[in-house]
């Protein structure tokens, strides 16, 4: 067992998209492509651009999400919270600009860019805690970003919280296997003040 981190949500949501609705920048590039044939909504993974100031590094969202029957793009970089500090949302909006820029001249598709803050139910709070760095027209909350891309909000929300029972559980245990701080612990609790207990 390992524990989750914040950056494993996108590989969560992933892999809870409907396989069938996969795709590559790669495929979507193709010219043989046949839009009428393809799913009217697709997704893909970790959109990235060749870096402009530096070849060999590369400049990616977390989702693109493609509307083959609106002929649009919606990039969308996937955060826990809502909070960030004016430096974060001014490099995230930045980032974004960038590559909806590129996706633009590349593709015979709309394109916009939103940040979705997963664990924030209200887009005001959103643009608020982005520093109104990006507008309501550029927010989503992890529940309209799930709509959008089949993923049930709710089930993947009760999955994280069980992983994270788990984790803590494993965390726990992982210390007390240490002697030292299994000592440790054991005195603090010796110490402790606990009422109702003598």
């Amino acid at each position: 067992m390992k524990i989750r981190s914040g950056f494993e949500l996108e590989t969560m949501l992933s892999a809870a998209i409907p396989a069938e609705i996969h795709t590559t920048l790669e495929a979507l590039n193709n010219p043989s492509l046949d839009v009428q044939n393809s799913p009217p909504i697709q997704v893909v993974f970790k959109p990235s651009r060749p870096d402009p100031d530096n070849p060999k590094e590369s400049i990616q969202a977390d989702f693109l999400i493609v509307d083959n029957l609106k002929r649009t793009f919606m990039l969308v970089e996937v955060k826990e919270g809502h909070i960030f500090d004016t430096k974060k949302a001014d490099g995230e909006l930045t980032s974004l600009k960038n590559i909806t820029a590129w996706l633009a001249q590349e593709f015979a598709y709309r394109t916009q860019y939103f940040i979705c803050s997963f664990n924030q139910e209200s887009r005001e709070q959103i643009v608020l805690g982005t520093k109104r760095r990006f507008s309501d027209q550029h927010v989503l909350t992890g529940r309209e970003f799930c709509e959008k891309i089949g993923v049930d909000y709710d089930a993947l929300r009760e999955q994280r919280r069980a992983d994270q029972a788990a984790n803590r559980n494993y965390f726990l245990g992982t210390l007390l296997q240490i002697p030292e701080i299994r000592a440790e612990i054991v005195d603090l609790l010796g110490e402790l003040d606990i009422p109702g207990e003598a």
